[in-house]
């Protein structure tokens, strides 16, 4: 383990409920927010600091303070640690995971987590911003991590991910950069922001095909607030289907006794990983 990896430093944030791995973070200056923001990387505890010809794939998360660690979070965590070590150890699958931590106003990760079309239900979301997260990502955070950091650089192994608007967010983002990444992780995503209408006609606009070349998986709960997600991800799946894709490149699971939350997530989070990277 090394105490600082670049402008990343090792993240000795106590109390923590993080087992298994290597916890940094660094300060960064986003086009999305006038405020800077926390990068959190976490690496598999097989990381060999010292191999470079050992390498890794990277998701990119939003709500980053949520993945390890309950005590930086507002609601619980996705326990990313345990759920990594134990594909690890049963799979041996292995990955990096970087989070960008949300603001602490809802309205302003709502705003930065929305694409950027027309309208929405919400008078709140009036600056729409998830263009300029997803290419923060892309162009000015993936460079930066792939060169202080162990990683499988090309697009199969590179993923994207959030939940509920941070869902949304994967969700445009694996379409607006197919360039970048292979894969999008969509957990109760927030499709709901738009009203029916509009989201069928965003979706026929933003052209998706097969031809991106870009894996999707969804997942949706049932219980209480979650209820209200599951129509627009189980439209938006099916619409996927008809336009080409298959059960090897599209994946949907519903669970209707799962509430809108990490632990929901977390309980998921393996079957999306593996449907990633075997």
């Amino acid at each position: 383990m090394k105490e600082s990896i670049g402008c990343f430093t090792i993240d000795n944030t106590k109390p923590t409920t993080m087992e298994y791995g290597y916890y940094y973070k660094a300060l960064f200056d986003v086009p999305f927010s006038k405020d800077k923001r926390w990068v959190r990387v976490w690496l598999p505890l097989d990381y060999d600091f010292d191999n470079p010809n050992k390498r890794y794939p990277v998701i990119y998360f939003s709500d980053g303070q949520n993945l390890v660690n309950k005590y930086l979070t507002a609601f619980g965590d996705w326990n990313l640690d345990k759920v990594a070590h134990k594909l690890y150890q049963e799979n041996n699958i292995s990955f990096i995971a970087i989070g960008i931590d949300s603001p602490k106003e809802d309205i302003e990760r709502t705003n930065e987590l929305t694409p950027p079309y027309l309208s929405t239900k919400s008078k709140e979301i009036n600056r729409p911003r998830a263009d300029l997260f997803v290419d923060f990502i892309c162009d000015t955070l993936k460079p930066a991590i792939d060169e202080l950091f162990f990683t499988i650089k090309n697009k199969q192994n590179t993923a994207i991910g959030g939940s509920s608007m941070g869902g949304i967010m994967a969700f445009y983002g694996g379409i607006r950069r197919s360039d970048i990444f292979g894969f999008s992780l969509d957990f109760s995503p927030a499709f709901l922001v738009y009203n029916q209408v509009e989201w069928n006609n965003i979706l026929i606009n933003l052209n998706i095909t097969p031809n991106l070349n870009t894996k999707f998986f969804f997942y949706v709960g049932g219980v209480g607030f979650e209820e209200r997600f599951i129509n627009s991800t189980i439209k938006t799946y099916k619409y996927l289907l008809g336009q080409g894709f298959n059960e090897k490149s599209a994946a949907l699971i519903i669970d209707t006794t799962q509430k809108h939350h990490e632990d929901a997530w977390c309980k998921y989070l393996p079957e999306a990983i593996k449907f990633w990277l075997t």
